[in-house]
C-alpha cells in the first residue's frame, strides 16, 4: 500500500490530464520511501459516466481522491504527506476550477490490518531489476 483511486466525472475526460495527475501523485509516494515503500503504490483513475452534480448543471464537474493506506503511520506524518497530496490535487485542477465548477474531495483510509490480505513480489523484482 498505498492505493489511491480517483474517480472523476467523464466531463474532465478532455482536459482533465488524468494520467498527467497520477503520475504526479505517485512521484508524491516515492519522494517518501521510508513511509510508503515504492513497490506498494498503487494509483489507478476511473471515469464516472452517470452522475448528478449540485442543481444539475452538466458543466459542473468533480474529483474525488481516497488513499487507502496500511495502519500505524503517526498523525503527523499523514497529516503533512496527505496534506501535501491534497494540494497536488487542487493546483492541477485550478485552471479548470477557475472556468467552472469543480468539487474536489480527497480521503485517506487506514486499512484494519486484521482484516487485509495481500501479496506483493514486485518488492523482489524491483531488487532484481
Amino acid at each position: 500500500m498505498p492505493h489511491c483511486i480517483v474517480e472523476y466525472s467523464d466531463n474532465l475526460e478532455a482536459e482533465g490530464r488524468i494520467g498527467e495527475l497520477l503520475q504526479k501523485i505517485a512521484a508524491q509516494f516515492r519522494s517518501a520511501p521510508e513511509v510508503f515503500p515504492t513497490g506498494g503504490v498503487r494509483i489507478r483513475a476511473w471515469p464516472v459516466h452517470q452522475y448528478v452534480i449540485a442543481d444539475g448543471n452538466p458543466e459542473h464537474a468533480f474529483v474525488n481522491v481516497i488513499c487507502r493506506i496500511g495502519a500505524g503511520r503517526p498523525l503527523d506524518v499523514r497529516k503533512s504527506f496527505f496534506g501535501a497530496t491534497y494540494d497536488i490535487v487542487v493546483q492541477h485542477f485550478a485552471a479548470i476550477s477557475n472556468r467552472r465548477g469543480l468539487g474536489i474531495t480527497f480521503y485517506v483510509d487506514e486499512a484494519d490490518p486484521d482484516g487485509s490480505w495481500k501479496t506483493n513480489s514486485i518488492h523482489a523484482h524491483m531488487k532484481k531489476g
